[in-house]
């Protein structure tokens, strides 16, 4: 589920926290420390701090698209039907020759691997190798207006 209390003020959380949308309008949210003010962007309340996790994020027809974002984070990106992936300031530029409407998001905390794969085809897309040293939230940065929906399909551990 969507923390509301870390979305930016401009980003509609449906009421079953599921669902993020970009609005024109301040949503009046009173202030929060963890608030987003720069990205309009969202986390995911729940955090991982070991264990495996899975959950897909529906990418559809959006046009730009960034998964985890954050100076410190892991990030996926999508533009237009370029995908390209962000660590540490470096952007390196996947091969994707079939855009998935689905991506998915598996989290081995222990392992240290952070992977994310076309969910349409379980065909990866890219792999993290690090050592985690904080808990990590499943993120999302909803950036133009024609951005419609975000929508947290599956999350599991196992």
């Amino acid at each position: 589920t969507l923390d509301t209390n870390s979305s930016h003020d401009r980003l509609q959380i449906s009421s079953d926290l599921r669902t993020v949308t970009q609005s024109g309008v301040p949503q009046g949210r009173p202030h929060h420390p963890h608030r987003f003010a720069c990205w309009p962007q969202a986390l995911c309340s729940e955090s991982f701090s070991s264990g495996q996790h899975y959950w897909e994020v529906d990418v559809g027809s959006t046009r730009e698209c960034h998964l985890g974002l954050s100076d410190v984070s892991w990030c996926l990106q999508k533009d237009d039907d370029i995908f390209s992936v962000l660590h540490g300031g470096v952007v390196t530029a996947l091969s994707v020759p079939q855009p998935p409407r689905r991506v998915g998001v598996h989290l081995d905390w222990d392992a240290g691997l952070l992977s994310f794969y076309s969910a349409d085809s379980m065909a990866p897309l890219h792999s993290f190798h690090q050592t985690f040293t904080q808990p990590l939230h499943p993120s999302k940065v909803v950036k133009k207006k024609k951005i419609k929906k975000l929508k947290v399909l599956h999350r599991g551990s196992g």
